[in-house]
């Protein structure tokens, strides 16, 4: 949630995949069973850092987030742990998204990485089998933290060879943003819940002016927030429900993903040239592009654009052949295995999993807060925005699908591999057999 990117995503068990699916997964939804823990452990969780185990020498901790739009959000939770705990100072970081992990990478064998930090489920594996993450397994097993209070068993996104490592912070899916005015102009009512993709295509053409630069639908390649969703919607898959095969090569995921390109063809869509030029949230948020799909993180930054704020709002993905397909995320806190305080660590990792922390999440608008039953101030934080899809799509919603040591291989690879289809290079079948054969590869050879 959040600037969270594209490869961006889940690292889930199997165990995981089946439940996310039941209960809706990743980062958008606010699955909320009841809690299954006993009243003491709920107690510790809302509680947050009253049960002290630090010392009290003053220490200043470093938590390093990449969102500059969530700082002032993270900022207040710091300064709330803070008092409570007044000898620990929570200094926040904001490194960006393109600097990250690149300077995580280093930090994490130097033994520099900061106290407490975002993590991607998608880098997760890494990080984890690399010993570079802290542990919290005991802290789930004593009680001190209930995994159980969160929503869709999103603690389970970030477990390792029976090892839990970090504490859910959020959750996102992807919604359809489009431009009001556009629509107005064109005497076309808006998108709502009855959309089918045919009917996505249909007004794409409608709403596209190329000769004026002004397209219906932004087709970018992506994954999270676009084809994934496609093929899901179409009846197809990207991983088999085992995990051990890719569905690319599925006749169903490459109907969806030339379903997806033939706007391009059709002049309904930028060219993947245009798009890879300027990024398409870019080209939305400057009233070019009369819809796209995006994840609920990109909410305050598009409406930051003067030129669309108030002209814009969020529907549901459409409905495909089998259902209304639609990736789900969620990002975790947690602390190295290397840090310097590790106590005093640890009790704020504990208040970011906090019912409060979440609070504070939801009413300052920063994300959709992953602690159950907190979800609704969130929606609440824009009223002139239809936030609640996001929250009502989580039910249907499938985990990104990063939980094996074969998707650090596999991921970046994709998408070399579509640039080319999407540029025209390949075809797009031949596209999605190559990302198959190069899946099932990497796979077999990093079980």
């Amino acid at each position: 949630m959040t600037i969270r990117k594209k490869g961006w995503i889940s690292a889930l068990s199997l165990t995981v995949v089946t439940a996310l699916a039941l209960t809706g997964c990743g980062s958008n939804n606010n699955g909320g069973d009841s809690n299954n823990g006993n009243t003491a452990n709920k107690t510790d969780n809302e509680a947050g850092s009253k049960n002290a185990g630090a010392s009290k020498e003053n220490v200043t901790l470093t938590y390093t987030i990449w969102d500059q739009l969530q700082q002032p959000a993270m900022e207040a939770i710091g300064k709330e742990f803070t008092a409570e705990n007044p000898n620990i100072k929570v200094k926040v970081e904001v490194i960006p998204w393109g600097d990250y992990w690149t300077k995580m990478s280093a930090a994490a064998p130097a033994g520099t990485l900061p106290d407490v930090f975002w993590m991607h489920s998608g880098q997760f594996v890494k990080y984890a089998s690399g010993k570079f993450l802290e542990p919290i397994t005991d802290k789930v097993k004593n009680g001190e933290i209930n995994l159980d209070d969160y929503a869709a068993n999103l603690g389970s996104i970030y477990q390792l060879d029976g090892e839990n490592y970090a504490i859910p912070k959020d959750f996102d899916t992807i919604g359809l943003a489009y431009n009001k005015e556009l629509f107005d102009q064109a005497n076309v009512p808006y998108p709502d819940d009855t959309w089918d993709y045919a009917k996505l295509a249909e007004v794409a053409k409608q709403l596209s002016q190329p000769d004026k630069g002004i397209y219906g639908f932004a087709a970018k390649m992506d994954t999270q927030g676009g084809y994934w969703n496609d093929i899901l919607a179409n009846g197809g898959s990207i991983l088999s429900a085992d995990g051990t095969k890719s569905g690319y090569d599925d006749p169903a995921s490459i109907e969806a993903l030339k379903a997806r390109y033939q706007m391009i063809v059709d002049k309904a869509s930028p060219s993947h040239q245009q798009m890879t030029d300027t990024d398409s949230t870019e080209m939305f948020k400057s009233g070019k592009i009369a819809m796209i799909f995006e994840g609920d993180w990109r909410t305050t930054d598009i409406d930051a654009s003067d030129i669309i704020k108030g002209k814009w709002n969020w529907a549901p993905l459409p409905k495909g052949k089998a259902k209304r397909g639609d990736i789900i995320n969620g990002l975790g806190n947690v602390m190295s295995a290397k840090g310097k305080h590790k106590d005093e660590a640890w009790l704020f990792l504990k208040f970011l999993g906090s019912k409060r922390a979440a609070e504070i999440t939801a009413e300052m608008g920063a994300a959709i807060p992953a602690f159950k039953d907190t979800q609704a101030a969130w929606v609440k934080s824009r009223p002139q925005l239809n936030l609640q899809v996001f929250i009502d799509q989580a039910a249907e919603a499938t985990p990104y699908p990063a939980g094996t040591k074969a998707y650090p291989v596999w991921f970046p690879k994709e998408s070399e591999i579509m640039a080319q289809a999407w540029g025209g290079k390949i075809s797009i079948e031949e596209g999605a057999k190559q990302v198959a054969e190069m899946m099932n590869k990497a796979i077999e050879e990093n079980k």
